[in-house]
């Protein structure tokens, strides 16, 4: 079924962060594997543009935390990128783990969970309105716009996505100190759903979704307490490093009720 068919017939949600990036090397293939493996139904991945305009699944501007390369992987083209070790800095069994392009992140996911892009917060240009295209174009290109989400703190770029297509699915994140109550961010950047932070969740916002009809998924929720205590509130979906774990105890909370 579709993303909106989805998330209307399902009363949770985990979604793996970066992939299952607390067991694996985060936004590389074995990450992707392992989320999948942990039964998270949805997969969050980050795009970066090479310097050829190559899109690549990387959280960073830079190439130092996550690989054995230096500098901005902006100055770096694809085949530059690929040749990088992007998992011996997580564990040594991961050493051949490389930088995938999203078309091979995508294709892995397909046909079985959904995909949250993280579009990161751009300078208004035409470099940056051609790059978020590219990022629509390959989800539809991979037949994935109706099981793809767009998220971002970016919410012209959310609205710049709303304007190529107005039946793909966004989620507006929220900006750090924006007191406003989530019907009125999703509002203005024409959102499907609205994201926070686990210290930013408070039950205002929450019965604010449920009035107003807003799915409300909240980050980062790693751990049995923090998974009972967003339950609590009413929060219908999660990002987690950890979504074997999370999945894990909330099919067990489900069991014993």
């Amino acid at each position: 079924m579709t993303l909106v068919e989805y998330v209307r017939s399902t009363p949770f949600i985990v979604c793996a962060h970066r992939g299952a990036s607390g067991i694996a090397p985060e936004n590389t293939l074995a990450s992707i594997q392992a989320a999948l493996d942990s039964g998270a139904m949805m997969v969050e991945l980050d795009v970066q543009v090479t310097r050829d305009n190559a899109l690549v699944v990387f959280h960073d501007d830079h190439l130092d935390r996550t690989t054995d390369g230096k500098g901005l992987i902006c100055d770096r083209t694809l085949d530059e990128v690929k040749s990088l070790d992007a998992g011996s800095w997580f564990d040594a069994k991961f050493n051949r783990e490389h930088v995938p392009t999203l078309a091979e992140a995508l294709l892995l996911v397909k046909g079985r969970a959904y995909v949250n892009i993280e579009i990161k917060p751009l300078i208004a240009s035409v470099e940056s309105a051609t790059n978020i295209y590219a990022i629509v174009q390959t989800v539809i290109d991979a037949q994935m716009s109706e099981y793809t989400v767009f998220a971002s703190f970016d919410h012209h770029a959310l609205l710049y996505i709303k304007s190529i297509d107005p039946h793909l699915n966004t989620i507006a994140l929220n900006v750090p100190n924006d007191q406003r109550l989530p019907h009125e961010v999703v509002r203005e950047c024409l959102a499907a759903g609205y994201g926070c932070s686990l210290e930013e969740l408070t039950i205002e916002r929450v019965e604010d979704c449920i009035e107003h009809h807003i799915p409300i998924g909240v980050y980062t929720v790693n751990t049995p307490t923090e998974l009972e205590y967003v339950l609590e509130l009413g929060v219908q979906g999660v990002v987690s490093n950890y979504p074997d774990v999370v999945t894990k105890h909330y099919l067990s909370l489900r069991h014993s009720s």
